[in-house]
């Protein structure tokens, strides 16, 4: 088969592709957005739905990419236009979307990386009079230099090599964090209401639409992350299914992870009107500030924050570095440097609105804005778009050979009309529900 563009680089080892995957896909969205997401969507019912829809919609969205990439072994982009050269505007659309939303990704990390800061300084500001100072521009500034830097060193020594030993201090953290918040739960509100559902919630149309939104935002599904991730396995030594669901989990395990300790806390502490953003940034420094060893858990908490998120901005900044490598023949040094300088800018109003500046449109923040538009909207339509492409316009023999390679439970080439049919439908379904009623 022919293979576009130079020698490309490869993952080290298949468990580091499987690990780094993980770290792209466990990010802030699955420690910080899931348990406000929980909150504000009927507590356990979300996380049934949200369950059921990791395991169908989000894997085989999953299979989908993995697929495309290990076949075509070039980034979204290119792969797009190998199934239709005019796919790749598909491609063009999708990078657009990915560099928007690493803009204002990186802000909202900046955020975790002062509040780190203060932990260590044991000094914590309200986030009210956090964002009347400069610290937020100032620290975003810092995480686009920590991604460059990161990116710029290449595959292995750089991307890879974080997220091998980031997702093993991510789970280190994390386990014992929750298990403290279960020890402090003593009348086990918060373990109730986390996994005890409302049966009237479990048919509400917005709670599946955002339990979908947050699975393909948890996954990093839509975007190219992990098309661009699979073609850079030398040798696929698991079925692409297989792989899928050993990624699934690990997203399943962070996210339950994260919001039991996070409700067992905040109910402990009698904080259980608190919802949204406010749950990391307002109630969690409150109640770990009371606690004994409160100085260690703080850093604890920070850092485990801050490790998952930056393990998802390399890869989104990793995803348009490829296609300009891939499709365009830029170097590395170039590629990164171009991606970089582009979502610096475009994250500037994104920052700013944070700020003494409090730049907004239309009376919303910059990045409520480009939050709702990329992250939401835009995302929505990037996958649905390549939903469409993949699964109608790539060959049905291509896609069933990859995805039953090195499988031992061979998947009928008949479940690809069910993805064909369902997976699109669902996608516009939500976008719909999110447009008209939002």
């Amino acid at each position: 088969m022919e293979r576009v563009g130079r020698e490309r680089e490869t993952w080290g080892s298949y468990t580091g592709f499987i690990l780094t995957t993980i770290g792209s896909a466990v990010g802030i969205g699955s420690i910080w957005r899931f348990p406000y997401m929980v909150s504000t969507n009927g507590g356990a019912s979300f996380l049934l739905v949200y369950i059921i829809v990791l395991f169908t919609f989000g894997l085989a969205f999953m299979v989908l990419e993995f697929a495309l990439g290990m076949r075509y072994r070039t980034s979204i982009v290119s792969a797009l236009s190998m199934i239709r050269h005019r796919f790749r505007f598909i491609g063009l659309f999708m990078i657009g979307v990915t560099v928007a939303v690493l803009s204002y990704y990186m802000v909202v990390l900046g955020w975790i990386l002062a509040y780190l800061v203060m932990s260590i300084l044991n000094r914590y500001q309200g986030f009210e009079e956090f964002i009347d100072t400069w610290y937020p521009l100032a620290s975003y500034l810092a995480v686009v230099a920590i991604n460059y830097t990161i990116v710029r060193s290449g595959l292995r020594a750089g991307v890879e090599r974080f997220n091998k030993y980031g997702v093993i201090m991510l789970f280190a953290m994390l386990i014992p964090l929750a298990l403290i918040g279960l020890s402090m739960d003593g009348d086990g509100l918060g373990l109730k209401y986390y996994t005890e559902p409302e049966s009237n919630r479990l048919l509400d149309p917005h709670v599946w639409s955002s339990a979908i939104g947050q699975a393909f935002f948890s996954l990093s599904i839509g975007l190219g992350v992990l098309v661009t991730y699979a073609s850079y396995v030398r040798e696929q030594k698991q079925g692409v299914v297989v792989t899928s669901l050993i990624i699934v989990c690990s997203v399943l395990v962070v996210a339950f992870l994260s919001g039991l300790m996070v409700f067992t806390m905040v109910f402990a502490n009698g904080l259980d009107d608190v919802q949204g953003t406010a749950l990391v940034f307002i109630a969690m420094p409150k109640i770990i500030a009371g606690m004994e060893y409160g100085y260690l858990l703080g850093i604890m908490f920070f850092l485990l924050l801050f490790i998952a998120g930056i393990t998802s901005s390399i890869s989104m900044l990793q995803i348009p570095v490829s296609a300009l490598e891939d499709t365009f023949k830029f170097s590395k040094a170039r590629a990164t440097m171009v991606i970089t300088m582009l979502s610096l800018a475009l994250g500037i109003p994104s920052a700013l609105s944070y700020s003494p500046v409090h730049l907004s449109i239309s009376s919303m923040p910059a990045l409520d804005v480009f939050d709702w538009i990329f992250g939401t909207i835009a995302l929505a339509v990037s996958a649905t778009l390549m939903a469409v492409a993949v699964a109608w316009f790539m060959n049905r023999d291509e896609i069933m050979e990859q995805v039953n390679m090195n499988s031992r439970i061979r998947i009928p080439s008949r479940m690809l009309d069910l993805v064909r049919i369902l997976l699109p439908a669902m996608i516009i379904a939500t976008l719909l529900k999110i447009l008209v009623f939002s």
